[in-house]
């Protein structure tokens, strides 16, 4: 390879293939084989060995850490989008020869603290922190030599640090395009609280996208709520109970969206025909639950590879500098919007 070329990651596999991350990391480790087809495989390894991709070297270079353990630490373990992200990340990792330790901060700077003292004194490999709230302790490992991934938030000012998420921004902008094509011009948001990074880039989108095309969204229409279905509920019983209500709501997660199509029975409205909802995340527990909702996709089966591949180049030294990967999103339509 010359002095000039990247060494290849694994999601220059995945996109070269056409597949997942989470499927070049199972074909290339020989897990999970019965999840898909031979052809797929052939195609992953033919594309590995095309880029002179080798799947021992995440193996190596997370091994030679200082301990065989990272931190991952979540704002609410009981959330079905940081649980999935966690199971994809261990999965991962446990293929590395690594353990993983979780903590749940409940958005609590302190807790958060807490646990980043101990990650210090511990010796452990790296701290990934998914939705990552301002601290003094995030500022103090911001400046060791212990690795930080930052997942789905951005780092906080003035923190510098890797980041693994979504462009939020496009996606709450894809929203109200699908919402405009719908002919849904009446639009309401019930958005994530607006000091985390994520929150506000879809807000942003979404508002920007209506404005161009030029609807406006009332400030009334604008709702904050924490990220849970009894917030969502409680909120979208305020919004429905009103004179007029929207005859969209696009909701900060699933899990606000489950609360509001609580709010739309008790309050008599037919969704999709009298209020169309929109969710963001696409958690696991849709297909189940909740099959009716329309959303924007997170691909949390691909965050696992993508932070272990930025703790493989910080251990080589090829990411001094903080690196930043957008794994793509999608919009599935259901029938709720």
């Amino acid at each position: 390879m010359n002095g000039d070329q990247r060494r290849p990651k694994v999601i220059d596999v995945a996109r070269r293939a056409g597949v997942s991350v989470a499927t070049v990391s199972r074909v290339l480790n020989g897990k999970d084989t019965a999840r898909f087809s031979g052809e797929t495989a052939d195609r992953v390894w033919a594309v590995a060995r095309e880029l002179n991709y080798s799947p021992s070297e995440l193996g190596r270079s997370l091994r030679t850490a200082k301990s065989r353990a990272a931190a991952l630490l979540v704002p609410d373990a009981t959330n079905g989008f940081c649980a999935d992200v966690a199971s994809s990340l261990e999965t991962t990792l446990r293929e590395a020869g690594m353990s993983m330790l979780l903590c749940n901060t409940a958005e609590s700077p302190e807790r958060q603290d807490d646990y980043l003292e101990q990650v210090i004194s511990r010796g452990i490999s790296a701290v990934v922190l998914l939705g990552a709230v301002e601290s003094p302790g995030l500022l103090r490992i911001a400046k060791t030599d212990t690795p930080v991934v930052f997942v789905n938030r951005r780092p906080p000012d003035p923190v510098k640090g890797h980041f693994v998420g979504i462009d939020n921004r496009s996606a709450g902008a894809a929203v109200a395009e699908h919402f405009v094509a719908r002919g849904y011009k009446d639009c309401a948001v019930i958005h994530g609280p607006q000091r985390y990074a994520a929150s506000a880039e879809r807000l942003a989108g979404f508002r920007a996208k209506l404005k161009e095309h030029g609807i406006k969204l009332p400030a009334s229409r604008q709702i904050e709520s924490a990220l849970t279905s009894e917030a969502g509920h409680e909120q979208a019983q305020a919004l429905l109970a009103s004179a007029k209500p929207p005859r969209a709501v696009f909701c900060g997660n699933d899990s606000i969206a489950y609360g509001v199509y609580r709010a739309a029975a008790e309050a008599g409205l037919d969704v999709p025909r009298d209020l169309a909802i929109f969710g963001f995340d696409d958690n696991r527990l849709n297909q189940w639950l909740a099959p009716w909702l329309s959303t924007v996709h997170v691909p949390v089966q691909d965050f696992g590879p993508a932070i272990a591949e930025i703790l493989q180049e910080r251990r080589e030294g090829a990411a001094q500098s903080p690196a930043t990967v957008l794994l793509p999103y999608t919009l599935v339509i259901r029938d709720s919007a």
